[in-house]
């Protein structure tokens, strides 16, 4: 399972494509936590602080909504009900407004400067599906997507949606073998990459028996080469290519069964999964997000247009949907990162009025302890939200300490399962992950044996089970992985939560990453949040290892910030004067990075073999 705490692979490792340096799939591999701020009225380490928090006219008044709660102890959103997503496939969805901001900018490359206008990408988009059709493959098959953040994304998935292929995600920082378990898992039928991931791709489909066509090449440069026995994007989409609506080629097709995208899971809990994901599970979702209570972003309308730079990885199903897809829905303008670097996306900011920006909690580190960034580069930003792994306040603190200005951030959760958004809100306490969107019910099941299997009520710690028309289809091919996560229509998140009675939702950790101390339960997010408030610590890491006498005692692993010396005593001592004796650490380990996946979630299971 995926966990929506997105980040970008790109963004920490120096980041050429999307790497792992802390950005896991959290996202990637389940809890999408996008944490969010509100700077005020807060009863904790915020109290202290003077900046304000622009409330929005919308903001919600949870007190004089309908129950969150009904009698069976199933938490619902107060938000009411969205629609219009049902019949819709993807690129309708993404279309269906496209009259008003028909010659706006939808794309643009960061690097290269290369654009496109919505007129441009709805054409282009069609051509690329007739092209698919014409070479051969049929409503059903699956064309793999190996692709940094470039512009031409967006092209290759409207076009495979619009031809009834599905599009499985690949990280394009993949190895040739880990490229070919995922085309052969996903059975692609064929592949779509850059010139310069075409030697690595032409490796990983040696004696693939499946793929029916030549790999498909997208030029970085106008200047490189198309590589020997491919196929050039340019001639799928160029003149002489119809438009598919225009071909007579169009079959029947159900957005309720239709499978339009297969990422798969991390892989951090277990061998990586397909997801299958439909076309309502999809629109539906990017409907759920678009409302008030959840968004601060509005359709294009006269000169105003949303604009936001993208480096979450759009082979992630949250840079996909919620930053690009969703953005485009809207008539925003989406400026494309294909590698990231606080340079980088300093000058994006410096030459884009940046209305909205999605980031994880390296990303806040790092604009937080870099100079160059100031108030100057969020002024015309309505709202930052934060992913990709928990952010905890003292992080954020930071952050606002550099830009010393009002920000207002937004919180979620939700999983690749999830399409990926189960919660958000442009209002809600720093710690929690917002209210659930519209059209979502939650169970909090208890998991202890006095309480295992009962649903619990307010201020009680549970599994998150979630239903609502964003729950994946299922495991591709995997019946056995789909029953053990469904409970009938209800999907088993492997996430610990709590809600408030104002419908606030909490994630408390993760099921199997608790730590067991003499029966008592500790968090080890809750502990990496404290850790990470020490002036000298850059990033920090908690796991449990046994221990003959409590059962499980916590072990932190610490990243010392540059020049720093600091030793382990001093952690422990830190950490001892704030938290339960329970809690306090066993062994601190100094190390020069965490491992994370590559959308940032914490590989706890590396951290065991240290």
């Amino acid at each position: 399972m995926s966990r929506f705490y997105f980040l970008a692979n790109n963004v920490i490792n120096k980041l050429n494509i999307i790497s792992s340096w802390s950005v896991n799939r959290a996202l990637s591999s389940r809890k999408v936590e996008l944490n969010s701020i509100k700077v005020t009225g807060f009863t904790n380490s915020f109290n202290h602080a003077n900046w304000g928090v622009r409330c929005y006219s919308n903001c919600l008044n949870i007190q004089n909504q309908k129950s969150i709660i009904n009698n069976n102890n199933i938490f619902k959103s107060f938000v009411p009900c969205v629609d219009g997503f049902q019949g819709l496939l993807l690129h309708q969805c993404i279309w269906k407004n496209i009259d008003k901001w028909w010659n706006k900018t939808a794309l643009i490359n960061a690097v290269t400067g290369k654009s496109y206008t919505y007129r441009e990408l709805k054409k282009l988009s069609g051509k690329f599906a007739t092209s698919l059709r014409k070479n051969n493959l049929r409503p059903g098959d699956t064309i793999a997507v190996v692709l940094t953040n470039v512009p031409e994304y967006a092209i290759v998935v409207l076009g495979a949606s619009e031809a009834g292929v599905c599009a499985t995600l690949i990280n394009p920082a993949y190895t040739a073998e880990e490229i070919k378990k995922q085309l052969e898992n996903s059975e692609a039928a064929a592949v779509v990459t850059l010139t310069s991931n075409y030697p690595i791709v032409a490796e990983s489909i040696k004696g693939n028996s499946v793929i029916r066509l030549p790999i498909i090449v997208i030029e970085e440069r106008t200047d490189s080469p198309t590589p020997e026995n491919s196929i050039n994007f340019k001639d799928l989409i160029g003149d002489g290519v119809e438009e598919f609506e225009k071909t007579g080629l169009q079959t029947e097709r159900n957005p309720e069964t239709d499978t339009v995208f297969l990422p798969y899971s991390s892989g951090t809990t277990g061998l990586p999964k397909g997801v299958e994901l439909t076309h309502r599970n999809v629109v539906a979702n990017m409907f759920q997000e678009r409302v008030k209570e959840v968004t601060a972003s509005r359709e294009a309308i006269g000169d105003h247009q949303e604009i936001l730079p993208v480096f979450l990885p759009m082979y992630h199903i949250f840079g996909l949907v919620v930053c690009m897809l969703n953005y485009l829905g809207l008539g925003g303008k989406v400026i494309c990162m294909p590698s990231f670097s606080s340079t980088a996306l300093l000058e994006v900011m410096n030459k884009h009025k940046i209305t909205s920006m999605y980031v994880a909690p390296p990303i806040v580190q790092m604009l937080a302890n870099d100079d160059r960034f100031t108030k100057r580069h969020i002024e015309s930003i309505k709202l930052i939200t934060c992913g990709a792994a928990p952010t905890g306040e003292e992080v954020i603190a930071k952050f606002l300490n550099r830009v010393g200005t009002q920000v207002n951030f937004a919180q979620g959760y939700g999983l690749t399962e999830t399409s990926p958004v189960i919660s958000k809100s442009v209002s809600a306490p720093l710690e929690s992950s917002g209210i659930l969107v519209p059209n979502t019910e939650v169970r909090i099941v208890g998991h202890e044996e006095h309480n295992r299997g009962n649903n619990l009520g307010v201020d009680e710690t549970g599994e998150i089970f979630v239903r609502g028309p964003q729950v994946m289809k299922g495991y591709f091919k995997n019946p056995k992985a789909t029953a053990d996560t469904m409970e009938g229509d209800w999907f088993k998140t492997g996430d610990l939560g709590s809600f408030d009675d104002k419908g606030h939702l909490y994630i408390r950790g993760r099921l199997k990453e608790l730590i067991k101390v003499q029966g008592y339960q500790v968090a080890p997010s809750e502990l990496e949040d404290i850790i990470q408030g020490h002036e000298k610590i850059a990033d920090a890491a908690v796991i449990g290892v046994l221990h003959e006498r409590y059962g499980e005692i916590p072990k932190a692993f610490i990243v010392p910030k540059a020049n720093m010396l600091i030793d382990g005593q001093e952690i422990k001592d830190y950490v001892a004067k704030r938290v339960a004796k329970y809690k306090q650490l066993g062994h601190v380990v100094i190390i020069d990075k965490i491992p994370k996946s590559a959308a940032g979630k914490i590989l706890r299971r590396e951290l065991q073999k240290i």
